[in-house]
């Protein structure tokens, strides 16, 4: 647990499926701060618990982000779409207080609230390496006249994926291999993880209707 800041564990009856306690554990090793502007020297306490919150809640690791391999071999941030992606980015920053569109779509998605399903849109469709659907490609919904970021994964032997909560309108689509962080932070490791094939855009605009979900798509992507 020395890289871990916190964690969000459930006890289960297995037999009920029933949920018997949760409870979201933060790792005193680390300092922390509760500080409204953020300490440098410490971990933000509130950033830290709105992404534990979020598994809590029902929500997975988002994988919109970027990171870089340091001097000590830890990963350090880039950048990042979602306040569910895995990695910190370090003592100071308080930006994780606020979610981002990737977080409301899908803990919106898992609690519907007011007219959220009748007032966004979907995009399906599925992803093939020659012809044989890929397992845990990471695909973006772009929206270019908001700038939103919004992604799911392909979970089916067919490579299909759906990504709810659009902004109703054109999406530029992104597909790309879950290769920049560890695959144990977003799937089980016996699950057949494709990761051999190039980043893939959609040749066309795909369209999220309101309240709906328009024509399937189809991606096809590239061997590495």
């Amino acid at each position: 647990m020395d890289r871990v800041l916190g964690a969000t564990g459930f006890i289960v009856d297995v037999i009920t499926g029933e949920i018997i306690e949760s409870d979201i554990f933060f790792n005193s090793i680390f300092p922390w701060s509760t500080s409204a502007a953020g300490d440098p020297l410490r971990f933000d306490l509130e950033s830290v618990a709105v992404h534990e919150i979020g598994h809590f809640l029902g929500l997975g690791h988002s994988a919109l982000g970027e990171t870089e391999v340091d001097s000590t071999g830890d990963r350090r941030v880039l950048a990042s779409g979602a306040v569910m992606f895995p990695i910190s980015f370090g003592r100071g920053v308080t930006r994780d207080r606020e979610l981002q569109p990737d977080d409301i779509a899908g803990v919106s998605a898992l609690y519907p609230d007011g007219d959220f399903e009748s007032d966004t849109g979907v995009v399906r469709g599925r992803v093939t390496r020659n012809g044989v659907g890929v397992v845990g490609a990471h695909v973006i919904a772009f929206n270019p006249e908001t700038g939103h970021l919004i992604a799911a994964f392909s979970l089916t032997r067919n490579g299909d994926f759906e990504i709810a909560g659009l902004t109703p309108g054109p999406h530029i689509i992104r597909v790309e291999p879950l290769d920049d962080g560890d695959i144990g932070s977003f799937f089980d490791a016996s699950d057949p993880i494709d990761v051999a094939f190039r980043v893939a855009f959609h040749d066309r605009l795909a369209v999220a209707p309101r309240g709906g979900a328009g024509d399937a798509i189809s991606v096809a992507v590239q061997p590495k």
